[in-house]
């Protein structure tokens, strides 16, 4: 029989946390077929470090991921979160479809825009930027979507992470965990998010030296580029049209 392994994130139950009403609230937007270890990587630096932590959807019903038997439940939904303090949208192989949710974007629009910190990891950035929330911002992105982020206004920047004004942004998917690390710095001291990685043992030695195109290579570049917009086109052939839409969307709505 297979399995599923199911995040055991808050109210999976339905009942809701204890808040600290003197800690400031994150909020990790879901949507289905996002990358896992975008969120994975900053909750875990986040959670248990005093914060009222939400991970907010439409409704409480599991969301499925890009990994198979990863499913996440939210704890908390657009309806019932009208503030937060730090806003953080994880990102997907595909994150055009998601800008096709009319209330999705303008929650995230509503609540970025009075947030103190906005924030991302990986393609969460053109998310943001799609919802009005980045235009003449510098950003960090995955490497190979810099484009879609001009697409929308903001500005590609290739490091792991990015910081303009109340706007932190990490890079692709690994770079999730220094992004959580940083805006734990930044939110606590600089002290704490040290202690933090070290009870992480977060030491990152790669195997290989190819984490970026400079110093893959032409050949891995080509091949991981290829195989990442053959996926896309399988997953969303539309993807361009959705893009098309959601600045249609964005210049009407929510500017």
């Amino acid at each position: 029989m297979n399995k599923e392994w199911i995040t055991e994130l808050p109210c999976t139950d339905g009942q809701r946390r204890n808040k600290n009403t003197n800690s400031k609230t994150i909020a990790f937007f879901l949507f289905p077929e996002l990358t896992p270890l975008d969120l994975v990587g900053p909750a875990t630096v986040l959670e248990n470090r005093g914060f009222n932590v939400e991970y907010v959807w439409h409704n409480r019903e599991k969301i499925n991921t890009e990994i198979n038997s990863f499913k996440l439940y939210p704890s908390i939904t657009f309806d019932e979160l009208e503030y937060v303090d730090i806003l953080c949208v994880p990102g997907a192989l595909d994150p055009f479809s998601i800008m096709r949710d009319e209330k999705a974007m303008r929650w995230l629009n509503k609540v970025g825009k009075n947030a103190e910190y906005v924030t991302s990891v990986c393609t969460g950035s053109i998310i943001l930027a799609a919802a009005g929330l980045m235009n003449g911002y510098k950003a960090a992105t995955h490497w190979l979507m810099g484009e879609y982020l001009t697409e929308f206004g903001a500005i590609p920047v290739h490091e792991r992470v990015v910081i303009d004004r109340n706007r932190i942004t990490g890079g692709g998917i690994t770079a999730g965990i220094e992004f959580g690390l940083q805006l734990l710095s930044i939110l606590r001291s600089e002290d704490e998010a040290k202690t933090m990685q070290l009870i992480m043992h977060y030491d990152p030695q790669p195997p290989f030296n190819a984490g970026t195109p400079n110093t893959a290579g032409d050949k891995i570049t080509k091949m991981a580029t290829d195989e990442t917009y053959q996926l896309l086109a399988q997953k969303t052939p539309d993807y361009q049209q959705s893009i098309m839409a959601a600045k249609k969307f964005m210049e009407e709505n929510l500017c």
